[in-house]
């Protein structure tokens, strides 16, 4: 029996996240105009469910830890799978895709680790998402050669993951300290 949880629409919009990379390869194979506008489309489909998928479950009272874990997971899987191909077939620097992998796979171990010793479960704050969206739009503009503009977005979304990098393991740290009353994290 599937649990009640991966009925909730904002976890079946994560988890439609990783079924667009499907309609995504495909189009990016027709190595066409029109398979790359088709491609940009599912990539900004597939965001726009990264963008609503919270805000529903919050709507709906559909908030659940399976969302919390799933939501950054098929964020991560979706990135990393499309730079992937965006490094095969249109030239992303393979740096970039290592560096998307060394810190998505940084945050999921601390994570893992956080999860296991203290049951927290440490959520994405807005300058990560800021970094996240500014890795899309720089897989777009690769997608599409946008050859003026791309390399800027690019450094951008490197200087924004590596700050967010560190504030997030610096919040995942503070919730791992031992706390000196109920609910406060000491300093």
């Amino acid at each position: 029996m599937i649990p009640r949880e991966f009925l909730y629409v904002s976890n079946i919009l994560s988890l439609s996240r990783v079924a667009l990379l499907l309609p995504l390869y495909f189009s990016l194979k027709a190595e066409t105009t029109g398979g790359d506008y088709l491609a940009a489309a599912v990539m900004l489909g597939a965001a726009a469910t990264d963008f609503i998928d919270g805000r529903l479950a919050r709507k709906l009272a559909q908030m659940s830890d399976l969302g919390r874990v799933l939501d950054p997971i098929a964020d991560k899987v979706c990135v990393v799978v499309t730079a992937f191909l965006l490094v095969d077939l249109r030239g992303l620097p393979i740096w970039y895709l290592g560096l998307l992998i060394a810190r998505d796979l940084g945050i999921l171990l601390v994570g893992f680790f956080l999860v296991t010793m203290t049951n927290v479960i440490v959520e994405s704050n807005q300058l990560g998402q800021l970094a996240v969206t500014a890795v899309a739009l720089s897989l777009v503009l690769f997608l599409l050669l946008l050859e003026s503009i791309k390399w800027y977005f690019l450094w951008a979304s490197v200087a924004l993951l590596a700050v967010s990098t560190v504030t997030h393991l610096f919040r995942m740290v503070l919730f791992n300290k031992p706390r000196k009353e109920p609910g406060a994290i000491s300093l």
